[in-house]
């Protein structure tokens, strides 16, 4: 009998969630024609793509700098050239947060290290869960779609339309669901309420679609 294949995870995927070493070169001397496709007016993204690593420290006092950590546990700097020199995003910043950036590239600092440079505040979003947690997130949202029934998150009841059993679903995250409140407060402090913020974090990823591009996300 053959293995079921599970689906894969939308954040699992290399192309449009690469690793540090995978994301393209800056300046873009020679195109990486992996991620651009030529036009009329030059070249464009073939796809969206977005880096996400954990942040492991925050330094730097004239302006803001993330060590984070991305899937493959490779540790690297990504260096915040907003306007405000990543002021707005400071409270959020956290160790064991996740950091995630939009159409981030390979760049050469001053001091020859190579990072990601960030200079447009919509590009780049801080999820407060740990990269795994959201990683977790992101395997249970595409096991769902496969078509797998719905369960209580809590006792692990299964909705039926035969035997008239409806689970509601948490208003939050929109994605686990219950028999009622009891099992839902009970869900909440079991551990959903970490789980929930890397579900929330997960959706707006979800609700896009990495492989056709036809604009620019933002954050």
């Amino acid at each position: 009998m053959p293995i079921s294949k599970k689906p894969q995870s939308l954040l699992r995927n290399s192309f449009n969630f690469p690793t540090f070493s995978s994301l393209p070169d800056e300046p873009r001397i020679e195109i990486d024609l992996k991620y651009y496709d030529s036009g009329p007016f030059g070249f464009k993204p073939s796809q969206h793509w977005c880096f996400v690593g954990e942040i492991v420290d925050s330094i730097g006092l004239v302006r803001g700098l993330l060590r984070v950590k991305d899937k493959d546990g490779q540790v690297v700097t990504i260096g915040l050239y907003t306007d405000d020199r990543g002021q707005a995003l400071a409270p959020q910043i956290k160790i064991g947060h996740t950091v995630a950036v939009l159409y981030s590239e390979q760049h050469r600092f001053l001091d020859m290290t190579v990072g990601i440079r960030v200079g447009d505040i919509s590009n780049i979003k801080i999820i407060p869960c740990s990269l795994e947690q959201l990683l977790k997130a992101s395997d249970d949202v595409a096991t769902l779609r496969k078509g797998q029934p719905r369960r209580c998150g809590s006792c692990g009841k299964e909705e039926n339309a035969s035997d008239n059993t409806h689970l509601r679903l948490c208003s939050r995250c929109r994605h686990t669901a219950y028999c009622g409140e009891d099992c839902q407060k009970k869900a909440w402090v079991a551990g959903h309420k970490a789980d929930c913020k890397a579900l929330v974090g997960v959706r707006w990823f979800t609700e896009r679609n990495w492989r056709m591009f036809h604009d620019w996300f933002s954050f």
